[in-house]
């Protein structure tokens, strides 16, 4: 028979068989701890019901008799399985946490104030943390738990920090009671600052963890200095950081000819002198250095709750100072020579915790370095070509080089690509070696001419080549930044440097034999970083130089079917972004147009009005045709109109007549054809057929009217019609004009005599 309970019931049930079954017993209730909070994580049985049970509510008070009977155990184990039920049942419930807040918290901090195993002391600093924390937003209940344990619990906790295995845990507890209440933790301030300063001196060595959470308490430390002075804490801590690592660099570069410092160097903080001895003094500065760049390095990376000014030129000042100090540095006058050579032994750590600062500096203020582009462009450059030999500092720099392109941009690019595009390719470059044939050069060798056995003839090693390539993490570091390179500033490359980075990155796409000193999973990598250079390429072409698109679509084609899932994925990415490139109707890439040819938008409306005025320019050609192929009809037409013949008086003798009077003679003529107008109206008018006609007749007559009106009044008794000619209108008053013999009887008469 199945059946369902309710959640309450649920809940009751299995925190009853949690109790009954594995933790009645103080001596294996350890051994079951962990199993004990997974039913309790997993089934969530401290979850606030809706519905309130009885049952449930007794079901609590028996677990909390039972957390209060472990707590008071003599066994050890029993009161550490106590500290940590304590501590979720209070992460997990909290109507429990406030019922049992005050009379936990007193029991936690008798056992940090007594003399415990670790464990005890470490399982009750996390359980009171999170007591103490919960209380922030919660004013009653913080007036009755934190506020009168939380100055004795600093005192303790201080003191626990004299125990080296204790140091975490207590820094982590300090960091958050200040951050939570600050004007509790201000008195002591400088007592935990203290603290911090004896894990950042560097006489001794501590685990990572630690160092971390001294880096993480030296940083929250001005939330104590109160809100009006809480930015000026803060920076005056970062100065005095600064400062210190500036009294290290003294002592160390005691035997560098260095530059005189024009500007006041910042106040230190109070680090124990070291030894005179260089041989003593030189690890533990060394050692200081790194630890105080690491604690600059979490100020500049984590957050603020209000708004600070960063030393940005103190902090360039600093890594100048430091990468200015290399092998081929001059050595002062009347100084140890030993001394100056163990100071080249510690420059490659040295150069090597700086760069983790300087990515800090970068990632905080990023694109405000962009003034400083020039100056950290030759910087690198010379890191580059200091560390060529050794990988790891290499690497570095071409991380730093990445990471100044992408913060400062197409500045920094324009001042390095050039060099930076030799050191890239160089890297990339694949030697091959011929193998040597191996010669037996005993001096008992005899003059025969016969083969030696000691002589290798047929061996492999005399026809394969050996394939060799630079270190694989110098490999990825420098194609990472050939790639934010082409993204950045690859548009902007010479024709030259971009066809060998071009042709540099096809080529180790397309062979075939790869480098011997490599792995498989190494090969894996060298591709990825070529495939992201390729695509980079691909999307930032230069319209003056060759496009690889079509090499670059076939590699990726191919790589599509490799068996690494990681290029596949690239190779699946790169064929998109060419598919985008060559589509017909969706470029990605706007080329700019020249200027001789601008751009010119035309309409769908624009369309459809030059389509019509084509069409009307076909119709009138068309109709010049048919009017010249029926030139006789027309005349026809035209001459069916009735016009009053005018007869002008023969003259039997020419007389001269002088050149004003013509005139006179276009002025009749004119009064003729204006008389002659209404008669050709009428006529038309009566011989209306069809409306087309008379258009076309109506057009004739206007236009014999306006170009041939001589032809019409003088001429009407001619029967031909003069051919149509590409003569001027001038040309035709001339030449139409009809022959009158104007001279007189009086011209004859002179003529005769």
């Amino acid at each position: 028979m199945s059946f369902q309970l309710t959640s309450s019931a649920k809940n009751t049930q299995l925190l009853g068989n949690v109790l009954s079954l594995y933790m009645s017993n103080d001596n294996l209730i350890h051994t079951n701890l962990s199993f004990v909070i997974d039913i309790i994580v997993n089934h969530r049985l401290f979850n606030e019901t809706r519905e309130p049970s009885e049952d449930l509510a007794s079901v609590y008070r028996k677990w909390t008799v039972r957390l209060n009977s472990l707590l008071q155990s003599k066994n050890v184990a029993a009161r550490w399985c106590g500290i940590t039920l304590v501590r979720v049942t209070c992460e997990n419930s909290h109507t429990l946490l406030i019922a049992n807040a005050k009379t936990w918290s007193a029991q936690l901090l008798g056992f940090v104030g007594k003399a415990e195993p670790l464990i005890i002391h470490q399982e009750a600093i996390k359980a009171l943390s999170f007591l103490f924390s919960y209380t922030v937003d919660k004013p009653e209940l913080q007036r009755e738990v934190a506020t009168p344990n939380l100055q004795r619990y600093n005192q303790l906790l201080l003191q626990l920090g004299r125990k080296q295995d204790l140091l975490p845990i207590v820094l982590s507890a300090l960091t958050a009671n200040v951050k939570c209440f600050p004007s509790t933790s201000r008195h002591i301030s400088d007592q935990v600052l203290q603290l911090c300063l004896s894990c950042l001196d560097g006489s001794r060595d501590l685990d990572e963890k630690t160092i971390k959470e001294a880096n993480k308490c030296v940083a929250s430390l001005y939330n104590a200095g109160g809100k009006a002075n809480m930015a000026e804490v803060w920076r005056d801590s970062l100065l005095r950081l600064i400062g210190s690592v500036h009294v290290c660099l003294d002592r160390l570069f005691d035997t560098i000819d260095e530059e005189s410092q024009e500007a006041e160097l910042p106040k230190a903080y109070p680090f124990l002198p070291v030894s005179h001895d260089y041989v003593e003094a030189f690890p533990v500065l060394l050692k200081r250095i790194q630890l105080v760049q690491e604690c600059i390095s979490t100020f500049l990376t984590t957050s603020t709750t209000i708004a600070v000014g960063v030393p940005v030129v103190h902090l360039v000042d600093l890594i100048c100072r430091i990468y200015n100090v290399f092998e081929g540095s001059l050595m002062r006058d009347y100084k140890d020579k030993t001394e100056f050579f163990t100071l080249m032994m510690c420059l490659p750590a040295l150069h090597l915790s700086t760069s983790k600062m300087f990515t800090s500096l970068l990632y905080c203020s990023g694109q405000e370095m962009m003034r400083y582009s020039k100056l950290f462009s030759r910087i690198l450059l010379r890191l580059l070509s200091e560390h060529k030999n050794k990988r790891t500092l290499k690497s570095s720099a071409y991380k730093l080089i990445s990471l100044c392109l992408e913060k400062c941009g197409y500045a920094f690019g324009e001042n390095i690509y050039k060099q930076l595009t030799i050191y890239i390719l160089q890297d990339l470059l694949v030697v091959q070696h011929k193998a040597a044939s191996i010669v037996n050069t005993s001096g008992q060798q005899k003059k025969s001419h016969k083969k030696r056995r000691t002589e290798v003839t047929n061996s492999d090693s005399l026809s394969n080549k050996l394939i060799s390539a630079s270190s694989t993490d110098v490999q990825v570091a420098a194609l990472d930044t050939l790639a934010t390179l082409l993204n950045v500033f690859g548009f902007a490359m010479e024709n030259g440097q971009r066809s060998s980075v071009d042709g540099t990155v096809l080529s180790r796409l397309i062979q075939v034999i790869q480098p011997s000193n490599m792995t498989d999973e190494e090969i894996i990598l060298v591709k990825a970083g070529l495939y992201q250079c390729l695509i980079a390429s691909v999307s930032h072409p230069i319209e003056t130089q060759a496009s690889i698109l079509p090499h670059a679509s076939r590699l990726f084609a191919a790589g599509v079917n490799d068996q690494s899932h990681e290029l596949q994925t690239l190779c699946k990415k790169g064929l998109n972004v060419c598919d985008l490139i060559t589509h017909s109707r969706l470029p990605p890439i706007q080329r700019v147009l020249p200027k001789v040819s601008p751009a010119v938008v035309v309409t769908a409306q624009e369309l459809a009005e030059e389509e019509s005025e084509v069409e009307e320019e076909e119709e009138e050609v068309e109709e010049e045709e048919l009017m010249e192929e029926k030139p006789v009809e027309e005349t026809k037409e035209i001459k069916s109109v009735e016009i009053t013949p005018v007869s002008l008086p023969t003259i039997v003798k020419p007389v001269t007549l002088p050149p004003v009077q013509k005139e006179v003679v276009f002025q009749v003529i004119e009064e003729v054809v204006e008389e002659t107008k209404p008669v050709e109206e009428a006529k038309l008018v009566e011989e209306n057929k069809t409306v087309a006609k008379v258009t076309e007749e109506t057009k004739l007559v206007e236009e014999v009217k306006s170009t041939e009106t001589i032809d019409i009044s003088v001429s009407t008794a001619e029967t031909t019609v003069a051919p149509v000619t590409n003569v001027s209108d001038d040309e035709d008053l001339d030449l139409d004009m009809p022959m009158i013999d104007m001279t007189g009887p009086d011209s004859d008469e002179e003529d005769d005599e």
